[in-house]
């Protein structure tokens, strides 16, 4: 068994603790409360890990508050990160463009350690593709991107499956 810290950064509002109460306690909440620095959440699940096929995943899922991409505020939080996902709201096109700045403080402060990005909230609309984002995304950070539903729980174990297996893959 193996633990990693992994952090989940974004925008205000943008649905990290939704995303992470869904996956941790299959739970989802309409209740907004703003996170206030970081809630740090422990859940063990099976991750794809190839030669082994399966392996456990002790994840320590760090909820970021939301917000800014300064380093002197968020750095702390972010060090000793083994994976990061970057959460964007659907319904909020600025919340997608600050992705990449998400995305960009992470990698300047934990190189070469892997990345996803969830699209979410696409219960509120009615056609969630675009994928120009998907491509752009990709394309500069190599990353996985899903299009996320923390109400309904769409694709969301996957997208954190997915991710603890890629932090495996890599190691350290």
């Amino acid at each position: 068994m193996v633990s990693k810290k992994i952090c989940v950064i974004g925008q205000f509002a943008v649905g990290k603790t939704s995303l992470v109460r869904r996956y941790v306690l299959d739970e989802f909440s309409h209740d907004y409360q703003a996170t206030l620095g970081v809630n740090i959440y422990k859940y063990s699940d099976t991750v794809d890990y190839p030669p082994d096929g399966e392996t456990t995943l002790n994840q320590i899922i760090w909820d970021i508050e939301g917000g800014d991409t300064n380093p002197a505020k968020t750095g702390t939080y972010i060090q000793g990160a083994a994976g990061a996902l970057i959460v964007g709201d659907i319904t909020r096109p600025e919340t997608i463009t600050a992705m990449a700045d998400h995305a960009r403080l992470f990698q300047s402060l934990r190189p070469g350690r892997p990345l996803a990005f969830a699209l979410n909230k696409i219960d509120l609309v009615d056609d969630p593709a675009d994928p120009e984002t998907d491509r752009c995304l990709f394309q500069e950070f190599g990353a996985t991107v899903a299009r996320t539903s923390a109400a309904h729980g769409t694709a969301v174990p996957e997208l954190f499956r997915h991710l603890g297996g890629r932090i495996l893959e890599i190691g350290a």
